[in-house]
C-alpha cells in the first residue's frame, strides 16, 4: 500500500521512486538480525534469487548514530552473504511510531484533495504535530451508511522513524525505494500462502502472529487489510536466557546450542514446553484484548512467523488450545529459487522471512 517517500509537503507517497524493474531486495530489519529477499517474478511465477539472515551484535552502549552505523555494517554483510547485486531495498517501519486511524472523507475528490483535505484536519484525527510526521491514506471504499462519504485509512509514521531507516540504508550503501508499513507488508505477503491455507485469504479475518527474538505482534487482517495491531514485550530471546540460565551458558552459546538442538534431554520437558506454553498464554492474551476492542470481526484462524513459529508442535499446541486452525508461514511453499540457495537453508528460515518476502513483493506494484 504505502510507500513512505515524499509526494506532499509532510506526508508519503504512493509512488516508488523508480519505475525500471533493477533489482531490489526486501529487507527487514529487526531487533535481533537483518533478514534479505530478493525475488523476480515470471509467468511461472516468483523465484528467490537471493536470501540471507545476519544476526546484529551491539555494544552494550550505543548511541542512535553508532546503531545506525553497526546495522547499516550488517546489511553490508548480509548482501554480500546474499550474493545479490541489489542496490536498493524496501524496508518497513512498524510498531509505536506508526498510527493508523479510519476517517471519512467526501466523496468525489481527488487523490490530492482527499490529501489536502487530510492535511487540514490533522489536528482533528491525530493528537500530533504535523511537522514531526508524515502522513499518507487508502481509500477502503464507499461508506455504507452514507455513500456521500468515502472510507479512508489515515496513516501517519513519525518521520524520525522514516528518516532513520533512510539513514540506516544509506550507511549499507543502499538506496531506499520503498519505505512501507510492516503490517501491511504482512497483508501483501499473506497471497504467498495461497496453496498452504485451505481457504482464500480475501475472505477471512485472520490473526498473523509474529514471535520474534524481543517482541510479539499480533496483526489482525480482515479481507486482505490491517484492522488491528497489537505488540507484547515477549519472544524468543526469553528461551535463550532460560537456557543460558539452566546450563551456564553464555547468551551466545545458548542461542547456538537452541539452534542446533544439543542440549540435554531434560530440556524439552523442563524449559522448551513451559515456554510453548507461554507462547499459547501470550497469544490467548493479545487475541483477547482484540476481541474487547474489535467487536464487528471474529478471528476465523491463525498463523504464526517468526523464529520461534519454526518450533516443532507449536501450531498444534496453539490450534488445540484455542481451538481454532493454525498455520506455521511458508512464503517459500510456491517458489522456485537459485541454484546457489541450498532448500535446507530456505525451509529452516521460512517462518522467518514473511515480512522480508513482502517487502520484496512491492518491487512488483
Amino acid at each position: 500500500m504505502t510507500s513512505f517517500i515524499k509526494k506532499y509537503p509532510f506526508n508519503f507517497s504512493l509512488l516508488t521512486l523508480n519505475k525500471k524493474r533493477n533489482a531490489v531486495v526486501g529487507i527487514d530489519i529487526t531487533s535481533s538480525a537483518v533478514k534479505l529477499v530478493e525475488l523476480s517474478k515470471s509467468s511461472k511465477g516468483y523465484h528467490v534469487e537471493s536470501i540471507a539472515i545476519v544476526p546484529i551484535h551491539f555494544n552494550e552502549v550505543t548511541s542512535q548514530f553508532t546503531e545506525t552505523y553497526i546495522i547499516g555494517q550488517t546489511i553490508q554483510k548480509t548482501l554480500k552473504k546474499s550474493n545479490t547485486s541489489a542496490r536498493r531495498a524496501v524496508v518497513a517501519v512498524g510498531g509505536a511510531s506508526v498510527i493508523t486511524k479510519s476517517i471519512l472523507i467526501p466523496a468525489g475528490l481527488s487523490e490530492d484533495e482527499i490529501m489536502e483535505q487530510i492535511i487540514i484536519d490533522i489536528p482533528k484525527h491525530l493528537q500530533l504535530s504535523s511537522d514531526d510526521i508524515n502522513i499518507d491514506f487508502l481509500i477502503q471504499g464507499v461508506n455504507e451508511i452514507n455513500t456521500n462519504l468515502l472510507n479512508v485509512l489515515l496513516v501517519a509514521a513519525r518521520k524520525e522513524s522514516v528518516e532513520y531507516k533512510i539513514a540506516i540504508l544509506k550507511h549499507a550503501r543502499l538506496e531506499a525505494k520503498i519505505i512501507e508499513i510492516e503490517t501491511f507488508t504482512i497483508a501483501n505477503a499473506l497471497s504467498l500462502l495461497a496453496s498452504q491455507l485451505p481457504y482464500h485469504v480475501h475472505d477471512n479475518t485472520i490473526a498473523v502472529v509474529d514471535i520474534g527474538a524481543n517482541v510479539t505482534t499480533l496483526h489482525v487482517i480482515h479481507r486482505s487489510q490491517s484492522i488491528y495491531t497489537r505488540e507484547l514485550a515477549f519472544g524468543g530471546n526469553e528461551l535463550t536466557s532460560q537456557i543460558a540460565q539452566a546450563y551456564q551458558l553464555t547468551p551466545s552459546e545458548a542461542e547456538l546450542a537452541k539452534k542446533q538442538g544439543n542440549l540435554p534431554k531434560n530440556y524439552l520437558i523442563d524449559i522448551l514446553e513451559p515456554f510453548k506454553q507461554r507462547i499459547v498464554q501470550q497469544i490467548q492474551r493479545s487475541m483477547q484484548f482484540f476481541s474487547t476492542s474489535q467487536h464487528a470481526h471474529r478471528i476465523e484462524s491463525i498463523i504464526l512467523s517468526g523464529g520461534c513459529a519454526a518450533i516443532s508442535g507449536i501450531d498444534m499446541l496453539v490450534s488445540n488450545t484455542l481451538n481454532l486452525p493454525t498455520y506455521v508461514a511458508n512464503p517459500f511453499i510456491d517458489m522456485t529459487y537459485s541454484p546457489h540457495i541450498h532448500p535446507q537453508y530456505l525451509n529452516e528460515h521460512s517462518s522467518s522471512m514473511l515480512v522480508a518476502c513482502g517487502l520484496a513483493l512491492r518491487n512488483f506494484d
